[in-house]
């Protein structure tokens, strides 16, 4: 156990601190892991057939070589793409979608989280917010309502609890990808490293046109990665979950390629921003201090 404070306001591991909301520390405890969790919902025969075909994709995209440094994304202008996952009619994608040689791109809104551990939550909306096309100014759910499906209390958010909030606030949306469902990112592929978490990132945003959630080590004690959107907090252990939504530069171990993402604890409404894919991937892996909860929700 152990108490996460800074200035008085309180943190909690994966429901990172909502500035302003002052709060008595309480003691707070690592997150589940997503594996220990028993409400994680089995693949139907179409979704695991689904699951099959973006490892597949992803795989392609794993083999893809560097890019070019200094390439500019215009050179690569953005296009619409459509998609067949076992010969089911495709869905409609985001036109927003870049193009898979240097930068993939969705559009989506930050939110605010309304409550210091309901990270998970607020990333729950920002995502059914996209999916089901949203204006900038409306929500789908409120986090009320996705509190019902994450489980969430204030120790945070498992990683299946997250995983079945993101499917049950998509489900029924036309803009889904044919039998897309949110899974965690499995533990053999978290060890084989940044570059395979970049290539279902990628193909993520780039094949389906569908943001990705993962949780990060925001800024731990000292520890070199941070979020740039928390340069301006107090070093603590926290565990808390963001949405990315966009990348420039294929994964080459460098601290050239970035990734955008929206983040949900800082800002009045939330706050959009971008780091190095690099500093992401080692923040993922670190999580928090017990290294435990990693996940990545594709």
């Amino acid at each position: 156990m152990f108490r996460l404070v800074r200035s008085g306001i309180l943190a909690l591991a994966f429901g990172a601190t909502l500035a302003g909301v002052m709060a008595l520390p309480v003691a707070a405890r690592p997150p589940v892991s997503p594996s220990a969790d028993p409400s994680e919902v089995a693949l139907t025969p179409l979704e695991q057939q689904a699951r099959a075909d973006k490892l597949a994709f992803a795989q392609k995209e794993l083999r893809r070589p560097g890019s070019v440094i200094g390439a500019s994304p215009a050179a690569c202008p953005a296009s619409a793409q459509t998609l067949t996952a076992s010969g089911i009619s495709p869905s409609a994608v985001s036109p927003a979608a870049g193009c898979s040689g240097y930068w993939g791109w969705v559009s989506i809104t930050p939110r605010r989280q309304e409550q210091s551990y309901w990270c998970g939550v607020a990333t729950v909306q920002v995502v059914s917010n996209y999916v089901w096309r949203m204006a900038a100014s409306s929500n789908k759910w409120t986090q009320s309502q996705i509190t019902a499906w994450t489980q969430t209390t204030t120790a945070g958010t498992s990683g299946s609890r997250e995983s079945y909030g993101l499917n049950q606030a998509n489900a029924g949306s036309p803009n889904l990808p044919a039998s897309w469902t949110y899974a965690a990112m499995t533990s053999t592929q978290i060890a084989q490293g940044g570059s395979v978490w970049h290539s279902l990132l990628r193909t993520d945003i780039n094949q389906y046109s569908m943001p990705q959630v993962v949780s990060v080590a925001p800024k731990d004690p000292g520890f070199a990665y941070f979020l740039t959107s928390w340069r301006n907090a107090a070093a603590q252990y926290a565990g808390h979950y963001i949405v990315l939504n966009g990348w420039t530069g294929v994964w080459d171990n460098t601290r050239t390629p970035t990734v955008n993402y929206a983040d949900s604890a800082v800002g009045a409404t939330g706050t959009a921003s971008l780091d190095p894919a690099y500093d992401m991937w080692q923040m993922i892996r670190k999580t928090n201090v017990n290294k435990t909860g990693v996940y990545v929700g594709w």
